[in-house]
């Protein structure tokens, strides 16, 4: 097959990275793909720097004629099946491609959208829409953008660094001697941009209510801000300063990381389907979780993690005891989760399920009353 994967922006986070990983498992396994995205920004970047199959192209404004030329001629000159479009204003480009191929919407975000005549033309014009969470697919049901016929919720993944632990005893005693966690100390790792959303300054909140108990563990942050959220991280780490915290930056060594934690925690105010949780499951480690969005879709309370509501540190913190104090229950819920994430959250198995979807898509683009040279069987 025949893809085109599309990222209009130049910022890098969890969307960015989750298609740049569907790149790098569709060229291994043998697909003709490529990213286009802007040559000025990180996405690009990186995966140039993987050396994956990318084309630079700028989506700004996505129907100026210059930018639908462009993106005509890309489609013509690697004769693409299928476009994913994972942002609005890449799929807005490929609206003026659908003569040539299938078109893909993915939606990462869980943010309510608010509908109109335009809207729902445009979002219902694509072949399949596929988001990262449940609830996300029944909102765009419900509002009419997505026809439940031709909409699919595609979860999160971990790939095998997670599940094929290695030496995790010596990965464990390593990361914490290079972030200088002690050896006993509890540690929590949040994942995340650091931006208001991710919501890591109410669990700065809850470990000042922890220390006031006489429980002090130790929280890693692994992640970066933006430009536009470089205020919020001075403030936090204002708020750390008499706690127990560090700052990482962004990490590409997220498996290693888990190993060195004793609980990962999902401070989000808003979510789809936090890659984060699988990755916490697959490796074996307890998660305490907003209840936002996707998430309570795999973290079950008491099942799978602990599930507290978003924006409360009070009730934050008491899950975080919780899981410090029962090791016993941690264990039993943590072990719960990786059999869930074997069974089902395998990235081999979320992108086979990606494949069927861009097969269904293509078969309808097929089967369209007009002429599509690059889909034709």
């Amino acid at each position: 097959m025949r893809i085109l994967h599309t990222i209009p922006g130049r910022n890098w986070g969890g969307m960015e990275h989750r298609t740049i990983e569907q790149v790098r498992w569709l060229v291994a396994h043998g697909h003709d793909v490529w990213l286009a995205a802007p040559a000025d920004g990180e996405p690009y970047r990186r995966a140039a720097a993987l050396g994956l199959p990318v084309v630079a192209m700028s989506f700004d404004p996505p129907w100026h004629p210059a930018t639908i030329k462009a993106m005509r001629a890309l489609v013509r000159e690697k004769r693409i099946e299928v476009i994913d479009a994972h942002v609005t204003r890449d799929a807005k480009t490929a609206l003026a491609c659908m003569d040539l191929c299938a078109l893909v919407r993915s939606r990462h975000v869980n943010q309510p959208l608010k509908t109109s005549a335009a809207r729902r033309l445009q979002w219902r014009l694509a072949d399949h829409v596929i988001t990262v969470a449940g609830c996300t697919r029944d909102h765009l049901v419900d509002i009419g953008l997505a026809d439940p016929k031709r909409s699919t919720a595609i979860g999160g993944w971990a790939d095998e660094s997670f599940f094929q632990l290695d030496d995790p005893v010596a990965t464990r005693a390593r990361l914490r001697a290079e972030t200088g966690v002690a050896e006993d100390a509890f540690a929590l790792v949040c994942v995340g941009m650091l931006r208001p959303d991710k919501g890591q300054n109410f669990l700065l909140d809850a470990l000042a209510l922890l220390k006031a108990r006489g429980i002090v563990p130790t929280l890693v942050l692994a992640g970066s801000a933006t430009a536009e959220s470089a205020d919020y991280e001075n403030a936090l780490r204002n708020q750390a300063m008499a706690l127990d915290v560090r700052f990482l930056g962004y990490r590409d060594d997220v498996s290693a990381l888990m190993q060195m934690a004793d609980a990962v925690v999902i401070p989000s105010l808003t979510e789809a389907q936090p890659r984060v949780a699988v990755q916490a499951f697959a490796t074996g480690r307890p998660v305490v979780a907003s209840a936002v969005g996707g998430v309570p879709e795999i973290v079950v309370d008491g099942t799978t993690g602990w599930l507290v509501p978003p924006a409360q540190p009070q009730a934050l913190a008491d899950a975080i005891a919780r899981v410090i104090r029962t090791p016993d229950e941690a264990a039993k819920v943590a072990d719960g989760a990786r059999h869930l994430a074997e069974h089902s959250m395998r990235f081999d198995h979320r992108m086979e399920q990606t494949l069927a979807t861009y097969r269904t898509a293509l078969e309808r683009a097929r089967q369209r009353p007009f002429p599509l040279p690059s889909v034709r069987a």
